[in-house]
Protein backbone atom coordinates (compact mmCIF):
# COMPACT_ATOMS: atom_id res chain seq x y z
CA UNK A 1 0.00 0.00 0.00
CA UNK A 2 1.21 3.36 -0.60
CA UNK A 3 1.98 5.48 2.31
CA UNK A 4 0.01 8.46 2.93
CA UNK A 5 3.00 11.10 2.57
CA UNK A 6 3.56 9.90 -1.13
CA UNK A 7 0.06 10.57 -2.45
CA UNK A 8 -1.12 13.99 -3.82
CA UNK A 9 -4.66 15.52 -3.35
CA UNK A 10 -6.69 15.89 -6.25
CA UNK A 11 -9.89 17.45 -7.81
CA UNK A 12 -12.11 16.13 -10.00
CA UNK A 13 -15.47 16.80 -11.17
CA UNK A 14 -17.79 13.96 -12.32
CA UNK A 15 -21.44 14.12 -13.73
CA UNK A 16 -24.64 13.40 -11.15
CA UNK A 17 -25.10 10.37 -12.31
CA UNK A 18 -21.43 9.00 -12.46
CA UNK A 19 -21.14 10.27 -8.91
CA UNK A 20 -24.29 8.34 -7.81
CA UNK A 21 -22.93 5.16 -9.42
CA UNK A 22 -20.05 5.14 -7.22
CA UNK A 23 -21.38 6.46 -4.15
CA UNK A 24 -23.66 3.28 -4.04
CA UNK A 25 -20.73 0.98 -5.10
CA UNK A 26 -19.09 2.73 -2.14
CA UNK A 27 -21.69 1.89 0.46
CA UNK A 28 -22.29 -1.62 -1.09
CA UNK A 29 -18.50 -2.06 -0.22
CA UNK A 30 -18.62 -0.30 2.67
CA UNK A 31 -15.15 2.05 1.51
CA UNK A 32 -14.85 5.38 0.15
CA UNK A 33 -15.85 7.08 -2.72
CA UNK A 34 -11.89 8.30 -2.86
CA UNK A 35 -11.04 4.75 -2.14
CA UNK A 36 -13.01 3.52 -5.65
CA UNK A 37 -11.74 6.23 -7.71
CA UNK A 38 -8.14 5.27 -6.65
CA UNK A 39 -9.04 1.24 -7.18
CA UNK A 40 -10.45 2.50 -11.09
CA UNK A 41 -7.47 4.30 -11.42
CA UNK A 42 -5.13 1.90 -10.25
CA UNK A 43 -6.77 -0.97 -12.61
CA UNK A 44 -6.56 1.35 -15.68
CA UNK A 45 -2.32 2.07 -15.22
CA UNK A 46 -1.91 -1.70 -14.37
CA UNK A 47 -3.40 -2.44 -17.84
CA UNK A 48 -1.91 0.42 -19.49
CA UNK A 49 1.85 -1.26 -18.16
CA UNK A 50 0.69 -5.12 -19.10
CA UNK A 51 0.16 -3.49 -22.86
CA UNK A 52 -4.01 -4.14 -22.24
CA UNK A 53 -4.60 -0.34 -23.37
CA UNK A 54 -2.54 0.97 -25.90
CA UNK A 55 -4.68 4.18 -25.91
CA UNK A 56 -7.82 5.74 -24.52
CA UNK A 57 -10.50 7.00 -26.45
CA UNK A 58 -11.08 10.25 -24.75
CA UNK A 59 -13.98 12.09 -25.96
CA UNK A 60 -12.84 15.86 -25.43
CA UNK A 61 -14.87 18.79 -24.98
CA UNK A 62 -13.84 21.79 -27.57
CA UNK A 63 -10.72 24.03 -26.76
CA UNK A 64 -12.95 27.17 -25.03
CA UNK A 65 -10.76 29.37 -27.36
CA UNK A 66 -11.84 28.20 -30.18
CA UNK A 67 -15.85 28.77 -29.82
Amino acid sequence: MVSQRLRQRITISLDKEALETISSIASENDVSIARIIRYAVDNLLKEWEEGRQDHLQLILPLDRKRR
